[in-house]
């Protein structure tokens, strides 16, 4: 089995890869706690992660697929893993409440303020945002293709890398 060769994100794949990410977290315990609905869930999710894989493309590294994205990681640099008011508004997330419902916004930041401070407690470190592969493109291996570049950096550099996860499966990985 070959492994799709690993690309940078381009901003005209934006859109495949943010379908992608939908599909990938469509059972995720926290997506389906930002959407409880499973029609909204599909319906929204595309919407929630191109902003985060914009902010990706602004402020760090994406890495896709070649062709068709079926799958990203988006990563944030040392020191430069906090999102700013300046950086969520370039990158559209201050318009997340309009594009998935304010509710399911609410849902998502309150997450995310929750684990912050765990976030917070680790040294200089490599920022996973998120990584996923669709499920059409599981057990080919590009999970870790799509984390290994940058591991690979991390770990030249002596550095660490940090993820959050609701999957309790992921933690091995």
């Amino acid at each position: 089995m070959t492994v799709p060769n690993i690309v940078p994100l381009r901003e005209e794949n934006l859109s495949a890869a943010a379908e992608a990410l939908a599909r990938a977290f469509h059972d995720d315990p926290l997506q389906a706690y930002v959407f409880p609905n499973p029609g909204e869930r599909d319906a929204r999710s595309p919407g929630h992660f191109a902003p985060i894989l914009r902010y990706g493309l602004l402020f760090g590294e994406v890495l896709t697929t070649e062709g068709t994205p079926l799958g990203a990681s988006v990563w944030l640099p040392p020191g430069e893993w906090e999102v700013t008011p300046e950086r969520a508004e370039e990158a559209g997330l201050n318009d997340l409440p309009q594009a998935i419902g304010e509710e399911a916004a609410e849902r998502f930041f309150s997450a995310l303020g929750a684990v912050e401070p765990y976030h917070r407690e680790v040294s200089l470190h490599w920022y996973l945002m998120v990584v996923g592969v669709s499920p059409d493109g599981r057990g080919q291996g590009l999970g870790r293709a799509l984390i290994q570049p940058i591991m690979d950096r991390a770990d030249a550099a002596g550095m660490p890398c940090y993820l959050e996860t609701a999957q309790p499966g992921n933690v091995a990985f």
